[in-house]
């Protein structure tokens, strides 16, 4: 770029033409294209700071935007497995920088990140479920796609820790009962041992 000015305008067109591409679906029941969309989200907070993304009129709608694409790719984690890395990447990019914001815009992460967690756990834990049902083979099983889950958890702290407390508890209330249920299984196998 020759100047800053044509960096911002490149930056605020590829902002306005990503939401557009969010707003009306373009393209994205094509797998090829949806992959290669989260690619590009992905890659966009490599090359750009928070604080020029958040500087620009298109952000609240952008972020909301990409908030709703990466929950339903979570939901739809059958269909966009393969894909789930590039956004988990952005999102831990952009609460990596937060700390370092000083502008006077309000980059609404705070609001997005922890759903995106929730959703994250709650579509992995229905994965084991499906798994167990035999609605999905193993072989789709996304806790044994090792690469792709090691990619996913360099992403997953990051967005963990933003709202730590509120991560916990959340973890917590999909834990416990889990865990009492299992307790009171372990019981009543040991009841009909003795």
């Amino acid at each position: 770029f020759s100047g800053e000015a044509e960096r911002t305008k490149f930056l605020s067109r590829l902002l306005m033409g990503t939401r557009d591409i969010l707003r009306n679906q373009t393209g994205l029941a094509e797998h090829e294209n949806y992959h290669e969309f989260c690619r590009l989200l992905g890659r966009l907070k490599t090359n750009y700071q928070l604080s020029e993304l958040v500087g620009l009129d298109s952000y609240a709608e952008w972020i909301s935007r990409v908030h709703e694409f990466t929950i339903s790719s979570l939901v739809g984690w059958r269909w966009a497995q393969g894909s789930i890395f590039y956004l988990l990447g952005l999102w831990s990019r952009l609460v990596s920088s937060a700390p370092y914001l000083k502008s006077t815009s309000p980059s609404l992460l705070e609001n997005y990140v922890p759903l995106i967690y929730q959703a994250y756990v709650t579509s992995r834990v229905e994965s084991v479920q499906a798994v167990y049902d035999g609605s999905v083979g193993e072989d789709e099983d996304l806790l044994e796609i090792e690469d792709s889950l090691s990619d996913q958890m360099e992403a997953l702290p990051y967005l963990c820790r933003f709202k730590y407390e509120q991560s916990a508890e959340f973890l917590c209330s999909m834990m416990d009962p889990t865990m009492a249920e299992y307790f009171n299984a372990v019981e009543s196998l040991k009841k009909t041992m003795e």
